[in-house]
């Protein structure tokens, strides 16, 4: 194996060294995946192996998630996957790290984890899978499942074990916002049992396999309760039912995974872990298939990590201006179409790079807005300031899309979108030139296409290119 190495002790008890070679830090990639088949296969049927310890190689930490590049690759295929064989097929790869963490967590014999550092995304999800784990003191350690922030939920199987240990009140925050979770917190909630030294996590870790050869998981156990309970309980409906409207308000709605996280925690805490881990799989494959969450990955991922090796950034404070602009000017067309100024600077919180409150006008007579109308209103404002990014490019205000995207998106323009050329991307080239013509059509030439937008459609070339 060249990311795992093993170490069986006299006493039967295997060390497992995860340590992805030519990494500054350990990733679950697919090749990891298909070793872990290894590891599960030698805990399963070795008569010398009584119990495991898994642990870090790496200096920085434990485990940092999935690679991102490579999961990237996989979601442009599983997005081309069409009738009901195929996306059954695809719900089975891309839950595969999960399955192989139930297989761990089931294998008939006690595994325990030392954490350190950083240890988030699937890594946690890997600790959380083993029966006992440890944290290495004095290692900065880093607990946190940040996948919400690059748009896609937590895929082996954190939205059923976190809940199961901690409760879904406690819970929610690290899995819909991604909150770090403080030491205190991971003692108080038996996320790691014990904090000491490495040389002394080492023997303990082991100790603890010695001597708990029946370990099973708490949610594995006859008589599991969720602490709390669930959703459908009186704790539940004080905490479960506002959490669902507060991260429903704004444009929480269109973001690709806050949505079916709740759902993966709402569904799952209802059903046995096995249950609620196929729920997960499906909303995970859901999640990975939506452009929203290929936009965010590429702006909060691929874009950071691409800017951050370059000397040199652009300067984008002319561009950040002309997005500023358009979005005021349309702000303002809303006012003297006699929408209220509450409703516009509502939609200018949530929809465009940061402005000031809008300027009042006195309307002729004050407009009506339903939900629909609305939503018509928010595509306005995202539509005026994605053509105005489009002409930037086109007219070399700003050169890089990646840098364009992630600039916009920190100037407060909605991370959902992945930017505002993300969003281009999102509505289909296609599609969003056929509704700025429409928009051109009833409300001027501010939506008319720029030809660069034109010419890519007619040559079948993305703005990525």
């Amino acid at each position: 194996m060249k990311n795992f190495s093993v170490r069986t002790e006299s006493d039967g008890v295997a060390v497992i060294t995860f340590d992805v070679p030519g990494k500054g830090m350990n990733v679950i990639s697919d090749e990891v995946q298909r070793e872990l088949d290894e590891l599960l296969h030698m805990l399963r049927n070795s008569d010398d192996v009584r119990g495991a310890v898994i642990l870090s190689g790496k200096a920085g930490g434990f485990c940092a998630g999935a690679d991102l590049p490579e999961l990237l690759e996989n979601m442009a295929g599983w997005c081309a996957l069409d009738g009901e064989q195929e996306l059954t097929r695809g719900v089975a790869e891309s839950g595969g790290f999960s399955r192989r963490l139930r297989e761990l967590e089931t294998c008939g014999k006690p595994v325990a984890a030392i954490v350190h550092g950083v240890t988030v995304g699937g890594g946690l999800e890997l600790a959380l899978a083993c029966h006992y784990r440890v944290a290495v003191a004095d290692s900065k350690l880093r607990m946190a499942l940040p996948e919400v922030g690059v748009g896609l939920l937590p895929g082996g199987g954190a939205t059923q074990r976190l809940p199961r240990l901690v409760g879904i009140r406690a819970a929610a925050p690290w899995l819909l916002e991604g909150e770090l979770i403080s030491m205190e917190d991971a003692l108080a909630g038996g996320i790691v049992h014990a904090v000491m030294s490495m040389d002394n996590a080492l023997e303990d870790a082991r100790r603890w396999v010695l001597t708990h050869p029946e370990a099973k998981a708490p949610w594995d156990e006859k008589g599991y309760r969720l602490p709390g309970g669930g959703p459908h309980t009186a704790e539940g409906y004080r905490h479960f039912a506002p959490a669902i409207a507060a991260r429903h308000t704004g444009f929480g709605s269109e973001h690709p995974s806050l949505g079916n996280i709740l759902k993966c925690i709402y569904e799952g805490s209802q059903v046995p872990i096995d249950a609620g881990l196929r729920i997960e799989a499906r909303y995970f494959f859901n999640t990975l298939r939506k452009p929203e969450a290929k936009a965010m990955a590429r702006t909060f991922f691929i874009a950071r990590q691409a800017l951050a090796r370059r000397k040199e950034r652009e300067d984008l404070e002319s561009y950040l201006g002309v997005l500023q602009q358009v979005s005021e000017q349309e702000q303002q067309a809303l006012l003297e179409e006699g929408y209220s100024t509450v409703l516009v600077a509502n939609l200018c919180r949530v929809t465009s790079v940061g402005t000031g409150s809008p300027v009042s006008v006195a309307p002729a007579e004050t407009q009506d807005a339903d939900l629909e109308t609305i939503g018509l209103l928010k595509r306005r404002l995202l539509y005026a300031q994605a053509l105005a990014a489009a002409r930037c490019l086109d007219a070399g205000i700003v050169v890089d899309p990646l840098e364009a995207d992630l600039g916009a998106v920190e100037a407060g323009f909605p991370a959902w979108t992945g930017g505002p050329l993300g969003y281009i991307e999102i509505e289909g080239l296609e599609a969003f030139i056929a509704q700025a013509q429409s928009l051109e059509q009833e409300y001027g030439a501010r939506f008319a296409v720029p030809p660069g937008l034109l010419r890519r459609l007619e040559a079948g070339q993305g703005l990525y290119a």
